[in-house]
């Protein structure tokens, strides 16, 4: 029976293509960006507005009619459900010249019903701006989703507290953090820079990051106990592997590596069951005149696949599956199970 193993991705080239929408609960007020048109990581490509309290218009009392019929107050009414209206904006009105009465929207906000001489006006809370976060282009537009594709390195990590950084990044030295207690903040190589740290973070390391004024942090992984101060925190912080004390993938600090001095995309998303979205750094690349494919997500496990062994002493390690036994092998506690034959980077 085939295996669908849970994937991630990281490779150095892969065509990267991502749906961008607005969050629930945000209604939409357009499209920022076509079909076709170009756009960098901070390109904004929807707007829409969160919604808060309901205001209940009478119609009636504002324009002072005490005997009017429905069907007269409604002649009355100047606007429509689901119309966008601003603060001030004429709702209703009777007359005209200078005695001419009006009923104005007290807020920016969405007519949701006019029914029965009421206007019912949801307000706004805030205007929502989405950005594409991947460079490349629009693919498409469709019931107010985006869809961008571009190409470039992708590695996909564990945990993020919802923070979004686009530009440069600076790996610490053999100090660690503590080498940057030495440095002057506003002279400091990391200012504005994301940081990238081959080991665990500590709550310490963070405040010493907020004090430098990086632009965020990469690591391996933090203790559980911070979670709840990191996304807090105004900067993106993004995990490699996840929570615990845990050992870098390779490939990742690798890739990151070799392309220093280039600029990244470090989109920190927080994981949650009901959204696709998933903490990623993207590297814009040249493609050098060839399109490469998207990577699949649904491969079943085979023999030559590369996976990443996720348990000590191994872990962050990538291996090459090197052979699928037919039958249960006997593992180590005693149980016998489906097993993966692997080869290590050192042929063991």
């Amino acid at each position: 029976m085939s295996y669908y193993p849970e994937t991630t991705v990281i490779k150095g080239l892969a065509r990267v293509t991502r749906e961008r929408r607005l969050p629930p609960g945000v209604v939409h007020r357009r499209t920022a960006a076509g079909p076709a048109a170009q756009v960098s990581a901070v390109t904004v490509v929807l707007q829409g507005d969160a919604l808060r309290e309901y205001h209940i218009l009478d119609v009636a009392r504002a324009l002072r009619l005490r005997k009017a019929r429905p069907e007269q107050v409604a002649d009355l009414i100047t606007i429509a459900p689901d119309q966008r209206v601003r603060l001030g904006q004429e709702l209703a009105a009777r007359g005209r010249g200078k005695r001419a009465q009006t009923l104005l929207s007290p807020v920016d906000g969405e007519v949701v019903s006019v029914d029965d001489g009421q206007i019912i006006v949801q307000a706004s809370e805030r205007t929502m701006e989405v950005l594409a976060k991947t460079p490349g282009e629009v693919e498409s537009v469709e019931n107010d989703i985006v869809r961008i594709s571009g190409v470039g390195a992708v590695m996909q990590c564990a945990w993020g507290n919802g923070r979004f950084y686009f530009g440069a990044y600076q790996f610490l030295p053999e100090e660690g953090f503590a080498a940057l207690r030495k440095i002057e903040p506003t002279i400091s190589p990391y200012r504005a820079k994301m940081i990238i740290s081959p080991l665990p973070v500590e709550r310490a390391d963070l405040l010493l990051a907020q004090r430098q004024e990086a632009a965020g942090v990469v690591a391996p992984s933090m203790s559980a106990s911070l979670r709840e101060f990191v996304l807090g925190l105004t900067f993106p912080v993004i995990l490699t592997e996840g929570f615990g004390r845990r050992q870098p993938t390779t490939l990742i600090y690798r890739l990151l590596h070799s392309n220093m001095g280039r600029q990244a995309a470090f989109d920190a998303a927080t994981p949650d069951h009901w959204r696709w979205e998933r903490p990623e750094i993207v590297l814009p690349l040249p493609a050098g005149g060839t399109f490469p494919e998207t990577p699949s997500l649904t491969q079943a496990l085979a023999v030559g696949a590369d996976v990443r062994l996720t348990r000590a002493p191994w872990d962050g390690i990538l291996a090459e599956v090197v052979a699928l036994p037919p039958t249960p092998q006997a593992i180590d506690n005693g149980l016998r199970t489906q097993c993966a034959r692997v080869r290590l980077p050192n042929n063991r």
